[in-house]
């Protein structure tokens, strides 16, 4: 094997590496997908180090020179359909099912896999209109909320558009949910939940996979990324409680007084 199917190898490994870093993705997952790979080079150095904002990777041996590849992560995005598809392709390379030139290629297109974002808002108006559901709403507040719903939606729209931080996202989102629930809940007339409106549109926004990765990180014994992960988780939750605390005080003297 030449030292440009080494790099192959190498690029392969990494790219899958930095999607799945990208996606949310465990660390200790990332560091078996990227090993695995690079395993079938059949060299006698591999290492995979991952942390949640960067990945390293070396490949080496007696009778050349080493590989060592060092990736920035910057931008992090739940993405479990991207993780699901970087897993697929890892098991078929390694098992042989796959080449890895065709590897490579699948690797680079999985970006180019994705909803549209209008279709994505779409997708969080239903969620949220099926979370009042699940949380026992009746007909007035699955009506109501649909306002609610449409500006979340909005925000993530833009917010994205715009390469806006997450947590400003989160707490624009959690204080326009307030505004709203409560200004709504004064203009009808029929009783309605306030409580169940706010807690159903706050769902999506919730960093509930951030927190559960960043445990399973830590029992397994990787300290640092499972903090990061579970920090970044209460960072969020406290924007998410800026953002609903202020909109409750503001809207309760706008629509009180």
């Amino acid at each position: 094997m030449t030292e440009m199917d080494y790099e192959l190898y190498m690029d392969t490994a990494v790219l899958a590496g930095q999607i799945m870093l990208e996606s949310n993705a465990e660390t200790y997952r990332v560091e078996e997908t990227v090993t695995r790979i690079l395993a079938l080079t059949e060299l006698g150095m591999i290492d995979a180090l991952a942390i949640t904002t960067g990945l390293v990777a070396t490949l080496d041996n007696y009778d050349m020179h080493a590989i060592t590849v060092v990736k920035r992560i910057s931008n992090r995005n739940t993405n479990l359909g991207n993780i699901t598809r970087v897993n697929d392709i890892s098991r078929r390379v390694t098992s042989g099912l796959l080449p890895i030139e065709e590897a490579f290629q699948l690797l680079k297109e999985i970006n180019r896999i994705q909803y549209n974002p209008w279709t994505q808002a779409i997708a969080i108006i239903g969620f949220i209109q099926t979370i009042v559901i699940l949380y026992q709403g009746g007909l007035t507040e699955f009506i109501a909320i649909i306002p609610v719903s449409i500006s979340v939606a909005f925000v993530q729209y833009f917010g994205n558009r715009w390469h806006i931080k997450p947590f400003v996202l989160d707490m624009v989102a959690s204080f326009l949910i307030a505004i709203l629930a409560i200004g709504i809940s004064k203009l009808i007339q029929t009783p309605l939940s306030q409580n169940i409106m706010i807690v159903s549109a706050i769902t999506p926004l919730l960093p509930g996979t951030a927190m559960t990765n960043g445990v399973r990180d830590i029992f397994r014994e990787d300290y640092m990324s499972g903090g990061a992960k579970i920090l970044e988780a209460f960072l969020i939750a406290i924007f998410i409680a800026i953002g609903i605390g202020t909109g409750l005080v503001l809207g309760g003297r706008l629509f009180n007084g």
